[in-house]
């Protein structure tokens, strides 16, 4: 790219409340998108492509009717439909308070781009993405159903597709941002004493992994360990320079922290 590219995953934790079905948070929003938008009027960010997590417009009906599981038989393409305008609702809202902080959002669908085979992403399509983010625009992907080659269909991991983009694209920064202001050794909602950590290396994962489970949580930190999994393949990338951060939007000003190096509560991934 001939700018630095970022790319943001905006999680579903923190655009809805996953406690609520169908609801998302109206201020947070306006919060995320008016920083993001600073942030490129004030140079801090130059080329900008912008992900999101469904949350609860998505993973209710995903789980009701087992289209996690892949295409298990007819009775599953009307609720496929119907979980489909859903997740579209939450899109379009999106794009609004995007647009309503100026930001010249292109939506895109990672179905239209992306195969999986059980799950992994194995064949991309990403011209139109690199055209449209090459001209100034500020293309948003969302979760979605992929087809795949062994499963029929499988939900497409949005931290997964980030990685690739960042790859083909040559990102000079991957923020992922959520509920949460990084790692904790516990989950932070549930023991609000739980102590940061600040700085996570892939080379030795497993340890960190062991530190967060010593909680006895399935997955501590709002899913952060399936996070930090799906960064392995980053591995190379942030070798070559690739800055990765974890840190929460739900508060305006830590995004801008975290650019101008300033201390915020985050977690920078590193290779060591």
């Amino acid at each position: 790219m001939a700018q630095d590219l970022t790319v943001i995953k905006l999680g579903g934790s923190l655009l809805t409340d996953k406690t609520r079905p169908y609801t998302y948070r109206k201020g947070v929003l306006k919060s995320v998108a008016r920083e993001i938008g600073e942030c490129l009027d004030e140079g801090l960010i130059q080329s900008l492509v912008l992900m999101h997590g469904v949350g609860s417009f998505g993973h209710p009906p995903v789980l009701e009717h087992n289209l996690h599981k892949g295409f298990l038989g007819p009775e599953q393409l009307l609720p496929l439909s119907k979980t489909q305008e859903s997740v579209a609702e939450l899109r379009h809202i999106i794009v609004k308070g995007l647009q309503n902080a100026g930001i010249p959002v292109c939506l895109m669908y990672p179905s239209s781009m992306v195969t999986s085979e059980k799950m992994r992403m194995t064949n991309y399509f990403l011209e139109p993405l690199k055209g449209f983010t090459s001209v100034g625009m500020v293309p948003l992907l969302g979760g979605d159903i992929l087809i795949d080659s062994v499963m029929g269909w499988s939900v497409g991991s949005g931290d997964q597709l980030a990685v690739i983009i960042c790859k083909e694209l040559d990102a000079k920064r991957l923020i992922l941002a959520s509920d949460v202001s990084g790692i904790y050794e516990d989950d932070p909602k549930l023991k609000p004493d739980a102590a940061p950590i600040d700085v996570v290396n892939l080379s030795n994962l497993e340890a960190t992994l062991e530190r967060m489970g010593k909680s006895g949580m399935e997955d501590a930190s709002g899913a952060m360990k399936g996070k930090l999994q799906s960064l392995i393949p980053a591995k190379p990338l942030i070798e070559k320079g690739l800055e990765v951060g974890l840190l929460s939007m739900m508060e305006y000003g830590n995004l801008k922290s975290f650019l101008r190096e300033e201390p915020v509560q985050a977690t920078r991934v590193v290779v060591k």
